[in-house]
């Protein structure tokens, strides 16, 4: 089979294009990838949403170009993107041994720490939480005065506001922590807010931006695509020769037909 020369330079231009990318995250959620996506288009990096084929749930990848992936990757971890999430009551999905009474307790207390862990990430500004849930144990004997009461600790990395406060109290977070889990009183609820190290800016800054045909990009981008652009209208160039060569040399055996006739 023989490929024509426009499809043969279409053919070399997508593959020029798919080596100068890189997968920056895999297996994302929709909300994760479109949060990504936001992230890194403020900050001048052109990112691409793919969706992953295969699997029973939707799910999504990210590319960014090879030039500015170490930026991209430190944004992410910067903006702690993709959120974390824990399995919460998953733990209990049924596998193929039964578990012991200690190994249940275990992940009903992870479960329990997991759901609160994955409420407090949906408030806006909460970067990381962390819950951990201890609820003692009790037996017939344990006199009701002598009862051993749950605790839990609680672990906020948090975006600070305009004037560095947290996104949420640390009273509210006590307050529903303790409604969370059966007998937790909010004053044994120990928190730990940890601002985030603030990014040099907030999105990128203009003189950090080029411009070509009216697409703004990184510098380093930019070198990316002026090269890529090149070699496309080589490509092109080339793939006009080629398919003008035959009309050319057509001609010139035509004409000299016509001489040899004379």
């Amino acid at each position: 089979m023989t490929l024509r020369p426009y499809a043969l330079a279409a053919l070399l231009v997508l593959a020029l294009g798919t080596g100068c990318t890189i997968d920056l995250q895999h297996d994302l959620t929709e909300q994760d990838a479109n949060e990504i996506y936001v992230l890194l288009s403020k900050h001048g990096i052109s990112a691409t949403k793919l969706k992953e084929e295969g699997g029973n749930e939707l799910r999504f990848r990210m590319q960014v170009p090879k030039a500015d992936a170490a930026q991209a990757a430190e944004l992410l971890r910067d903006y702690s993107l993709p959120r974390p999430k824990e399995k919460g009551l998953s733990h209990f999905a049924k596998g193929g041994m039964v578990p012991t009474a200690t190994e249940e307790r275990a992940m009903l207390l992870k479960a329990l720490g997991g759901e609160v862990s994955n409420a407090l990430n949906q408030v806006d500004g909460v970067l990381e939480a962390r819950v951990i849930v201890m609820i003692p144990e009790n037996n017939d004997l344990t006199q009701p005065e002598n009862k051993p009461m749950p605790s839990s600790s609680v672990f906020i990395k948090y975006r600070p506001g305009p004037k560095n406060e947290p996104p949420i109290k640390r009273e509210d977070i006590q307050l529903f922590v303790s409604t969370a889990v059966p007998e937790l009183k909010p004053s044994a609820v120990t928190v730990l807010l940890t601002p985030a190290t603030t990014p040099d800016t907030e999105g990128i800054r203009d003189d950090q931006l080029k411009e070509l045909m009216g697409i703004r990009m990184t510098a380093s981008s930019l070198g990316q695509f002026r090269m890529m652009a090149a070699v496309a209208v080589l490509l092109v160039l080339a793939s006009l020769g080629l398919a003008a060569w035959p009309l050319i040399r057509g001609g010139a055996g035509a004409s000299a037909a016509r001489a040899r006739s004379k």
